[in-house]
């Protein structure tokens, strides 16, 4: 069958290279790095490591992840003992660390919704944190007794020599027992129970009561412990982090406006406010996402810049919308995100850096010509824009950009681009991406930084391509058919055996080759990306490498590859 597939791959590109624009391929400058951050992640999977690393590049920001054989593997936890060696190590070599203390003590996200730490194996994290704390002191005070720059050691310091240290914690998600049995048996009873528990807290009403009362009654008692359990011990540990004196963000895995999760972050706000840890804490609502804000909130602090971001919905209502597996709405998410990375939201379109457009797509709010429009009014107008783009169903057909495909809108110009599942998966990602970007060409815009400026657009587009292929492509075209395919023939999706990873990734890559090629003769090869005063830059070729990080379809671990061509403006062309 996959020979088939190939096919068209050839004949797309065979008839598009007779239609191909005249131009000489070129090779740019790599990206220089000038800042290293060490990545404790929050998983393995790469949307929270390796995509951070590709981030990192644009900003000029190396980021050091361990190696993959002390990460965790799906129902694998990760090797704690050897994490906190390794951290010990590295640490004090760099100036910065962004650390989740859920693969530490838990050993993954995954594991944060099974396993319940108990008290011995917090005081175990606890104790290796303060040793490490003093091991980066200690280091941080022997690089400023050793800079020249330090006139007095009693009352100076020298500029960096004091280690950033980050820490990032998450809430377990509210439904926490999808693969668990019997407990995923009462899914939905527990998920009601928790959603009164918290709305009860709130208005004490007392139907909702009555009715807690009833799910409670129907819930077995070992069943209900264990989920309540999950909460009490994540709520006492991250009150004990939040006490450590260093940036604490804690995160919220999949939620809803009400639930334990919602009621664990009412109480942690308070917490952090009762002590006056606002000054370094802060509660967010998402948790893939957090490694790449931490990176930018990294960059932005070092760069000494406050980007300015104007926020544009793309239909009526969008900002108040609460999309699935959210807390809140997607308003209040985006001014979370941009309070955590230390930006500036403005009004005024005309007076930012960057435009974040928000689509958010479901039955009542499909993708419009108007939508497609002025995006492409805000790219022909010279900005930076950065397109959030959502379905609710999950549904290609909601979101905008195969709309923005079909109207010859060039997405190749776009800042960012993000679409996958949560509302702030997406929406960190993007504003990390247009952030980390637009910063980075603000530090290379000067004359004879002409070629890494080409060379930061064109790796800005490749990062764009590569989430347009896996959150649209991917995401929204191949995994819906994948999954029945699958099972037709007697293949579990979330636990797939070596030789049915084998094909299913052949399978994967062969059809985003596909779609790769599609994009590039579509839209991203069209039109050039970049502009310089002597010459106009197109995406020539891409390519793409995927797999499955886990034995699993939900994710892939896509790597795209692309090269430049020029066309110069005194030759007439």
């Amino acid at each position: 069958m996959l020979r088939y597939i190939l096919l068209p791959i050839i004949i797309i590109s065979i008839y598009f290279s007779t239609l191909w624009h005249s131009a000489s391929l070129v090779k740019l400058p790599e990206l220089p790095s000038h800042d290293n951050v060490l990545l404790v992640p929050l998983d393995s999977r790469p949307v929270c490591s390796t995509m951070v690393q590709k981030l990192g590049k644009l900003a000029g920001v190396n980021v050091i992840v361990p190696p993959k054989e002390l990460l965790d593997n799906y129902q694998e936890s990760a090797d704690s003992k050897k994490l906190w060696l390794w951290l010990q190590n590295k640490a004090p070599k760099v100036p910065s660390s962004i650390v989740s203390a859920d693969i530490l003590l838990h050993g993954s996200l995954l594991q944060t919704r099974q396993h319940i730490a108990t008290q011995a194996e917090q005081d175990e994290f606890l104790r290796q944190l303060d040793a490490l704390q003093s091991t980066l002191q200690r280091a941080s005070f022997s690089q400023s007794i050793g800079s020249s720059e330090v006139k007095d050691t009693r009352t100076s310091k020298t500029q960096g020599s004091v280690h950033e240290l980050s820490l990032f914690s998450v809430i377990p998600r509210l439904l926490v027992s999808d693969e668990v049995y019997p407990d995923c048996w009462y899914q939905w009873h527990l998920m009601r129970y928790s959603q009164l528990l918290d709305m009860v807290e709130i208005n004490g009403d007392y139907a909702m009561t009555k009715e807690l009362v009833e799910y409670k009654e129907e819930i077995p008692r070992e069943i209900l412990e264990k989920y309540t359990n999950i909460f009490t011990q994540s709520q006492k540990f991250n009150e004990k982090l939040l006490a450590k004196d260093a940036t604490v963000i804690i995160g919220q895995d999949d939620s809803s406006p009400f639930g334990l999760p919602h009621r664990s972050a009412r109480q942690l706000e308070s917490f952090i406010n009762a002590n006056a840890f606002t000054s370094r804490a802060q509660l967010t609502n998402g948790a893939d996402e957090i490694g790449a804000l931490l990176l930018t909130r990294h960059f932005l602090q070092q760069s000494k810049w406050r980007p300015r971001l104007h926020v544009h919905f793309g239909s009526f209502g969008a900002e108040f919308k609460h999309m699935p597996y959210m807390a809140a709405s997607t308003g209040a998410t985006l001014r979370n995100q941009a309070q955590l990375i230390g930006a500036e939201l403005t009004d005024e379109k005309d007076d930012a850096d960057i435009i974040l457009f928000v689509h958010c797509g479901d039955d009542d709010a499909k993708p419009t010509a108007a939508e497609a429009e002025q995006l492409a009014r805000f790219l022909d107008e010279g900005k930076h824009v950065a397109l959030i783009d959502l379905s609710a169903n999950f549904e290609a057909g909601e979101m905008l950009l195969p709309l923005l495909l079909q109207k010859g809108v060039p997405v190749n110009r776009l800042a960012a681009y993000a679409g996958w599942n949560t509302f702030s998966n997406s929406s960190g990602t993007v504003l990390a991406q247009s952030v980390l970007f637009v910063g980075r060409l603000r530090q290379l815009q000067v004359p004879q930084s002409a070629k890494a400026v080409a060379a930061l657009y064109a790796a800005n587009l490749n990062f764009t391509a590569e989430r347009m292929l896996e959150d649209f492509y991917y995401q929204k075209l191949i995994h819906p058919q994948l999954r029945p395919y699958l099972e037709s023939f007697g293949t579990t999706p979330t636990d797939l055996e070596p030789q049915e990873k084998l094909e299913t990734e052949q399978y994967i890559h062969q059809r985003l080759s596909f779609y790769a090629a599609k994009l590039l003769w579509q839209d991203l090869g069209r039109t050039p990306f970049y502009k310089d005063a002597q010459h106009s830059y197109y995406l020539d070729t891409l390519t793409v490498g995927a797999k499955l990080p886990w034995n699993r379809i939900f994710e892939v671990d896509l790597n795209v590859h692309s090269r430049v061509s020029c066309r110069s403006f005194d030759k007439g062309t």
